[in-house]
């Protein structure tokens, strides 16, 4: 009996030794291989600085490099200053060593803002935290998080499920905007919802208004999600943003035809192909011509009505208008031209064009 319960005493020890060799295993898988900082914070703390208005005497930063992490998503109000060029981006930091300075990285797995939190407290700062569960966690948990321009100007190129929005006054939309925006204003959110896209599920909504130290991209982002859209982004940078890195124009420079205010057609038909979202085409037939065969991405507008609607037709990117043969469509230029002799980038297509059905088209230039 005494050699019975020697045995099983035996097998349980080792059993017990292999389990405690096991947990001590993924234990040392799972202990960080930097030293981690003192003072952690979770998203609840977070959340109730990053939101505009800005709370004064804070400041949230991610320590991730600026490209292609930073861009691609950041926590709402977050300044990007990378652990890698904190000595460098010091001066970025506030003048007063009392703020709350919140860092944070790419989870419980990254170091960086730990790091980075370390040096902010060696030199003074007496208010440092880190958000160690970081940006991972706030997508989670947050109804919404900010993107950078180039993220916006990347799905642009690339033709993604997108919807960009321009939560400013309408006034400000039609003065320029984002190309490819449509305009509802923060506080028409209610009467004008019905104009964002129907799916709520795989559409992304990116708002943008004007510039960082604006609150109505961020006011409309959250009651996008409370309508049940599921992927809502703020361009915290805004307009003003995007005029300063890509120009009023979003950064296309149309090529001109040899006839003045033409277009060239070879170069508008490759715009037409790799990014027709970047040019306003305006169809000026009628409405029974446009309906039979059109541009894919022209929207319909008669000459009459760009007489009437001159000023209303927004000049964020390029203008080019077309009919049939290139003759109505040069009126609508000389009509837009001399109603609004301000605005530069117009043009029209001087060409023959064949539209199916289908809205296929062949188009021959004039000679």
């Amino acid at each position: 009996m005494n050699r019975k319960i020697i045995g099983i005493t035996m097998l349980l020890v080792f059993a017990l030794t292999a389990i405690s060799g096991v947990a001590l295993a993924e234990e040392k898988k799972t202990t960080p291989k930097f030293k981690q900082f003192h003072s952690l914070v979770d998203y609840k703390f977070v959340a109730q600085y990053a939101k505009m208005p800005k709370p004064k005497g804070v400041m949230i930063i991610d320590a991730r490099p600026y490209k292609p992490k930073y861009i691609n998503g950041y926590i709402p109000t977050s300044v990007s200053i990378p652990a890698s060029q904190f000595d460098k981006m010091v001066g970025q930091l506030p003048e007063s060593k009392d703020t709350t300075l919140i860092f944070y990285c790419g989870g419980f797995a990254c170091g960086l803002s730990h790091k980075s939190a370390w040096k902010a407290e060696k030199l003074g700062y007496t208010n440092v935290h880190v958000y160690a569960a970081g940006f991972p966690d706030w997508k989670k948990n947050a109804p919404y998080y900010s993107v950078g321009l180039e993220a916006v100007k990347n799905m642009m190129a690339k033709g993604e499920n997108y919807a960009l929005v321009d939560a400013r006054p309408y006034k400000k939309y039609l003065a320029g905007a984002i190309p490819s925006a449509i305009g509802i204003p923060e506080k028409q959110f209610a009467k004008k919802r019905g104009m964002l896209p129907i799916d709520k599920a795989e559409t992304t909504l990116i708002y943008y208004c004007g510039g960082y130290k604006c609150a109505l991209s961020h006011k409309s982002a959250i009651k996008a999600r409370y309508l049940g859209y599921k992927k809502v982004v703020v361009a915290e940078a805004g307009y003003p943003g995007w005029k300063e890195m890509y120009g009023s124009s979003g950064g296309v420079e149309v090529q001109a035809g040899e006839v003045e205010g033409a277009v060239d057609t070879e170069w508008l038909l490759k715009a037409l192909k790799e990014n027709p979202e970047s040019i306003l085409l305006i169809d000026v037939r009628d409405p029974e011509e446009y309906a039979a065969g059109h541009f894919p991405s022209a929207i319909n507008m008669s000459v009459d009505m760009v007489e009437k609607k001159a000023m209303e037709i927004a000049t964020d990117k390029p203008i080019v208008f077309n009919c049939s043969t290139g003759a109505r469509a040069g009126e609508a230029f000389y009509l837009f031209k001399d109603i609004r002799p301000d605005v530069k980038d117009v043009f029209y297509l001087e060409a023959t064009n064949d539209f199916g059905e289908d809205n296929s088209y062949k188009v021959h230039p004039n000679k």
